[in-house]
């Protein structure tokens, strides 16, 4: 149960706001906008809950569209990694 939720749900719900985002630019187009606002917070709570999942998704799915969005992401989802591995050893040394 606990793959379902941590690796399935997040995964698919990324794969739905990357496909929402990238929608917006027409074929052809980059835009060259940051990510911010909501869909922020978005990209933060799903590489938080998985991150490899997560940060490939949106990397690989906004890289020609939306290159700073997907830059952005990705450096998100290394963050969370770091925050998985701090983690890990600060409640393995309880």
């Amino acid at each position: 149960m606990n793959f379902l939720i941590f690796t399935i749900i997040p995964g698919v719900v990324s794969f739905f706001v990357m496909r929402k985002e990238k929608s917006t630019v027409p074929e052809g187009q980059v835009d060259e906008s940051p990510l911010s606002g909501n869909l922020l917070w978005y990209v933060i709570i799903l590489c938080l809950l998985a991150p490899l999942i997560a940060q490939t998704i949106f990397y690989y799915g906004w890289k020609k569209r939306l290159p700073k969005k997907a830059k952005k992401a990705n450096n998100l989802g290394w963050l969370a990694i770091l925050v998985w591995i701090g983690g890990y050893f600060l409640l393995g040394a309880l």
